[in-house]
């Protein structure tokens, strides 16, 4: 079956479950009318621009949008890679700008794009223009540039086609990445349609690399079905199948496999002030993979099988302009227990967004983990100069599931090869954020975090742990962005 059958049979089942959906909505006796939304705040960056004098007349809508961001990272070590001959610590500080538009013609039809430009300092040599970064970040790009369609064929569906960025439920699996200068986006087709405000699919196809124009590419299918029942009023289930392809041309680097997840984000009030919130997310993999792609040790072609989970627990209290939150949490990815097998049991999220979830320091992917933490948060509502502040502080402890496999990086590649001669204990880390909402345009985050290094990062350690490869980390931001 090819990317092409897929999309006709992803678009044919929206429409059908549009034609259900008119069927039964059809006999409903009339319900009461919603209560009106609270007013937005006017956006100066939105206009209209009529097609004639004529008050009927059609409109073409804009809307011009933007962000600067700088931010200075100060780490040491730098990195926990073993063997390396310098761990000292590294300084840096980068910037990212976006301007982009939105246009909305009549008839239902859209254009939106956006262009960024990403700079680390001091990256260009002797600062000619328009030279090449040596540091690999890449500088001015197209972030979006896609063609859309709020209401395709009249029917409800929006379509958007080209390049673009979206996420999918809590972004485990599937994030932009905000938090990286150059974040990510995809080229390809979504189709999304909602039903009674409680049933919404969402349909996608996407061209992840283009590796040869004669072999296969690189390109996922995905499909899910989102639930928010409401008879029970701030609870969502999702089901998400992402099927992943890959064919190049040395046919050393393939992978066809599947990823499938269910998650259930709930919360539920005790009164006005308290209330309790809590996800619970399963994810399970199955097919087929060569070694290089999955990034651990095995035999090629080998059998995918591999789960993941999270449960996360968030208690909020609210008093008048404050708010506090306390959360427990329990991440879970599998490990491979026979790295020499025909089977690979490692789990591997495709876009995770690892930062918020495993740590500030990032320092442990989603992957032969469990990560234990505990956060607290509180914010203030201000009259003055600053709408908000907030400030939140987490801990983790981070341990190898299986004794077997080794400790990966967010990125998902082998930060320390690991056996069962070594320990579990990966090391424990502690983060402190304050962020300032200044205006509704502006914010301002310091953040420092501190990964206390393990008993498996002194027992693999290269050269008696010289260099800085046994010792803890810092890691120390401030960053101010500017955005409409």
């Amino acid at each position: 079956m090819t990317p092409r059958h897929l999309c006709l049979i992803i678009l044919a089942t929206l429409l059908a479950a549009q034609v259900a959906a008119q069927a039964t909505t059809g006999a409903k006796p009339a319900a009461e009318p919603p209560a009106a939304p609270a007013a937005k705040p006017r956006n100066p960056f939105e206009f209209k621009v009529a097609l004639s004098d004529d008050p009927e007349a059609d409109e073409i809508k804009f809307r011009f949008f933007g962000q600067h961001r700088s931010r200075a990272e100060l780490r040491t070590p730098a990195q926990y890679n073993a063997g390396l001959a310098a761990q000292e610590a590294r300084l840096a500080v980068n910037m990212r700008n976006r301007l982009g538009v939105d246009v909305l013609f009549p008839a239902s039809a859209g254009l939106l794009f956006e262009v960024q430009d990403v700079r680390l300092f001091g990256d260009e040599p002797r600062a000619a223009a328009n030279s090449a970064n040596t540091s690999g970040v890449d500088s001015f790009d197209v972030l979006q540039a896609n063609v859309y369609s709020p209401n395709l064929l009249d029917v409800g569906i929006e379509a958007r086609l080209g390049r673009q960025k979206f996420t999918i439920g809590n972004q485990r699996l599937f994030s932009t990445l905000e938090w990286l200068a150059q974040s990510r986006a995809w080229d390809g087709l979504t189709l999304r349609r909602s039903f009674d405000g409680q049933y919404h699919l969402l349909g996608f196809a996407l061209l992840i690399n283009e590796l040869n124009r004669v072999q296969d590419d690189e390109w996922m299918l995905g499909l899910t079905f989102r639930w928010t029942p409401t008879f029970l009023k701030d609870n969502e289930f999702e089901v998400v199948l992402l099927n992943q392809h890959r064919d190049d041309a040395g046919g050393l680097n393939d992978a066809h496999f599947t990823t499938a997840s269910l998650r259930w984000n709930g919360r539920f009030a005790f009164s006005d002030a308290l209330a309790m919130a809590f996800t619970a997310e399963g994810v399970a993999q199955f097919g087929t993979a060569d070694s290089a792609f999955w990034g651990t040790p095995g035999k090629d072609d080998a059998n995918v099988q591999a789960f993941a989970s999270a449960l996360t627990a968030d208690l909020h209290w609210s008093l008048g302009d404050h708010s506090l939150r306390f959360g427990l949490e329990w991440e879970y990815a599998s490990g491979d227990s026979d790295p020499t097998d025909n089977t690979f049991q490692t789990f591997r999220s495709p876009f995770p967004f690892g930062h918020r979830y495993n740590g500030f320091a990032d320092q442990v992917g989603w992957r032969n983990l469990h990560d234990f933490g505990a956060s607290l948060e509180w914010k203030l509502k201000l009259d003055g100069w600053v709408e908000t502040i907030s400030v939140f502080a987490q801990a983790h402890a981070f341990q190898r599931e299986n004794d077997d496999d080794a400790w990966y990086g967010v990125a998902g590649t082998v930060t320390r090869s690991g056996t069962p001669d070594h320990s579990d204990e990966l090391g424990y880390e502690v983060d402190l954020v304050l962020a300032l909402k200044i205006t509704r345009w502006t914010a301002f985050e310091v953040g420092w975090a501190h990964f206390f290094a393990g008993r498996f990062v002194k027992q693999t350690a290269v050269g008696g742990g010289s260099a800085g490869e046994d010792s803890d980390m810092d890691f120390a931001w401030a960053q101010f962005t500017l955005q409409f």
